[in-house]
């Protein structure tokens, strides 16, 4: 990979850090406090609500929707994936891919979890009519991102190319809706949290089918 693309792509991953810090801490500023009286663990509520409150058997959005829930998980790893072989690519621009046939299929799969959410928002009477500009070109960013990773990994495309897609990811990440990695993250903490020093989380009844 030249020097360019990679400084460019290491430069959008800096902004982007930046600036989502930056809103993060403004968010946190305006933090209510919690002025009740503590009756549990705040770290055991803020894990629950990540982890168990997350999953289709507590949250009825994603048990009435498994399979859009599913292609979520599927592209948000791919995503994730995508940013741990961009540093690597960057920090090494002369290291071959690693395992890049299964590298490049799980960001395949990547890809049709794009199409499938891109074409349900498209499609549905219900999204479509709320879904606006930064829905859709968020989706396409994404998409181009995982696609453009598995070209990267069998050398269908230049190292370059892909550095290129990710600097236009990470210089739009911190303006739309793409902020929803780290503040649906950061708010599912804080909420749980709360509910964790109030007794609350983590849950003790079961979910209703």
């Amino acid at each position: 990979m030249s020097i360019v693309p990679r400084i460019a792509a290491a430069a959008a991953l800096i902004w982007a850090a930046l600036l989502l810090a930056g809103q993060l801490l403004r968010a946190l500023r305006r933090r209510r406090s919690d002025y009740s009286r503590p009756a549990g663990s705040a770290f055991k509520g803020a894990f629950y609500n990540l982890t168990v409150a997350s999953s289709p058997a507590h949250k009825e959005s994603a048990r009435l929707h498994l399979a859009k829930f599913g292609a979520g998980v599927i592209l948000h790893a791919g995503i994730a994936w995508g940013v741990v072989r961009l540093i690597w690519f960057i920090l090494n621009p002369g290291a071959p891919p690693l395992y890049p046939y299964v590298t490049a299929a799980l960001f395949g799969v990547a890809f049709l979890a794009a199409v499938f959410l891109l074409i349900r928002r498209a499609l549905s009477p219900l999204i479509r009519p709320i879904s606006s500009f930064d829905d859709y070109f968020a989706a396409l960013l994404t998409g181009a991102f995982v696609l453009t990773a598995a070209a990267r990994e069998l050398a269908l495309l230049p190292p370059a190319g892909f550095a290129w897609v990710a600097a236009a990811l990470f210089v739009y990440l911190p303006f739309g809706k793409l902020r929803h990695a780290l503040f649906c993250v950061a708010g599912r903490i804080e909420y749980g949290l709360r509910l964790g020093s109030r007794g609350v989380y983590p849950a003790r009844h079961e979910a209703r089918p």
